[in-house]
C-alpha cells in the first residue's frame, strides 16, 4: 500500500477559510460595514437617536424600541444613507420597499445582511431587496 503526501510548494497560498454556510471569510469587511460600525457606534440610546435625526425624525425618542417601531416605516438605502449623513444631507426616504429593491437593485449599493449585528437597527433597516416583500426575518 502507498501512503501519498501532499507536499505544499513554496510560496502556495492557504486558500480562504469556509463558514459553516459555505461562504468564504473575507479578510476585511466590505467598507460599508466599517463606516457603518464608524457611524453608529457602540449602540446605545445615543446612537439611535442620532440616527433618528439624521433620517430626518422630529420628534424625540426615549427608548430604543420607540426607535425601532418607527423605523418600520423607513425605506432607505444604507450605503446612501452613510454618504448623505457624511456630506449632511437630508437622505432619501423610498415610500415603499419595492422602490427601494428596484433601486438597490440597480445600483447594487448593497448592505450585506449576513453581517448586520445583533441589536443593530440594519435589521428594521434593511429590506428584502430580492424580494420585496419581506422585510425582515435576517
Amino acid at each position: 500500500m502507498v501512503v501519498s503526501k501532499r507536499i505544499k510548494s513554496a510560496g502556495a497560498s492557504n486558500p480562504p477559510a469556509v463558514t459553516p454556510r459555505g461562504h468564504q471569510q473575507q479578510s476585511q469587511p466590505p467598507k460599508v460595514v466599517v463606516v457603518w460600525g464608524k457611524y453608529f457606534g457602540p449602540g446605545d440610546l445615543a446612537d439611535w437617536q442620532r440616527l433618528m435625526a439624521d433620517l430626518g425624525f422630529s420628534e424625540q425618542f426615549i427608548s430604543k424600541n420607540q426607535c425601532r417601531k418607527a423605523l418600520k416605516s423607513v425605506w432607505v438605502n444604507i450605503v446612501d444613507f452613510l454618504d448623505d449623513v457624511k456630506e449632511g444631507r437630508l437622505p432619501h426616504r423610498f415610500d415603499n420597499a419595492s422602490q427601494l429593491s428596484a433601486y438597490t437593485r440597480k445600483t447594487n449599493n448593497i448592505y450585506p445582511r449576513r453581517l448586520v449585528p445583533k441589536g443593530s437597527p440594519l435589521r428594521s433597516l434593511l429590506a428584502g431587496i430580492f424580494n420585496s416583500r419581506r422585510r425582515h426575518g435576517i
